[in-house]
């Protein structure tokens, strides 16, 4: 339970006074709040733990999608938590009331007269015309950071000695490359364009490498081997297959998006709701676990 100190007030007593006084209904002054922090509306540090920790305004905002029912991509018990949890200064709220013209609420209405008189005023916070946009660009940079960095640990681990391998990894490579470039665009962030057109760089660069490396292994490794063995070899998962991580790919980007509008609640439901399209001969379970993994894996909490 979050603790209100002097010169900190918490959020749930924040959004129920500005309904109180506006009129209007709770989860929606709760939306509004939550989409003028993350739009900049609030001083840096405004939202914050009774730790004193600093609250990620993306957690902050995932956790009211939580709580308004439309779905994030984040734990509900740990959105209830942090919204039962989360504190807000004063000065932040007497900050923000000045930048976009809201009344204060009555328990800081000495703050109101500070304001001037001709500015427009608004008993609650508005609505932020911006707050969906932004929403949707920090959305997309998290999304395009986790690919990138899967990329980053794909590269590290390529095996350049087997042509099958070398292949495999390379397919995914630019599964992901691609994955994270739509992600990247909708970011609008320069610098995560920048580090991608890096990575790509990179990538491609090493491509060639990879493909002589191996190729040349190959070659040893079959001119050594009796035909007989070379085609036992043949045998087993159809190539470029790997443990079906392509094929999840799509599958995690349904799930990520059902999390997001609403359609799934959690990533178990999300996963669950695949189980038709995951490809593989393992069991319901293994394959609700692997989906599972996959999420986790380019979008970690």
């Amino acid at each position: 339970m979050a603790v209100a100190s002097p010169k900190y007030k918490t959020l749930t007593k924040l959004v129920n006074e500005w309904s109180a006084q506006s009129g209007d209904l709770t989860l929606v002054t709760l939306r509004r709040i939550c989409d003028w922090a993350i739009c900049g509306g609030f001083p840096d540090g405004t939202f914050a733990f009774p730790t004193g920790q600093a609250i990620d305004l993306l957690e902050l905002h995932r956790a009211m999608r939580i709580a308004i029912g439309v779905g994030a991509p984040i734990n509900r018990d740990l959105a209830t938590q942090l919204l039962q949890r989360a504190i807000v200064s004063k000065a932040g709220i007497k900050e923000y009331c000045e930048r976009i013209g809201v009344d204060p609420p009555q328990s800081m209405s000495t703050l109101r007269s500070k304001f001037r008189i001709s500015q427009p005023r608004h008993s609650g916070p508005p609505d932020c015309p911006n707050g969906a946009k932004n929403v949707g660009q920090l959305e997309a940079r998290h999304s395009a950071i986790a690919f990138i960095n899967t990329i980053k640990q794909l590269r590290k681990g390529r095996d350049y000695s087997q042509s099958k391998i070398a292949e495999q990894a390379n397919e995914r490579g630019f599964c992901y490359l691609a994955q994270a470039q739509l992600e990247a665009d909708a970011s609008g962030d320069p610098e995560i364009q920048r580090q991608l057109a890096a990575l790509r760089h990179e990538w491609e660069g090493s491509k060639a490498a990879t493909n002589v490396s191996a190729g040349s292994a190959q070659s040893e490794g079959n001119s050594e081997l009796p035909s007989a063995e070379n085609k036992k070899r043949g045998l087993g998962r159809p190539q470029g297959s790997g443990s079906w991580e392509i094929d999840d790919l799509e599958l995690v980007k349904e799930m990520r998006k059902g999390i997001t509008v609403g359609e799934f609640r959690s990533i178990t439901a999300a996963a669950k709701a695949m189980l038709s399209k995951a490809r593989g001969s393992g069991t319901e379970a293994s394959k609700e676990q692997r989906l599972r993994k996959r999420y986790s894996e380019l979008h970690p909490s």
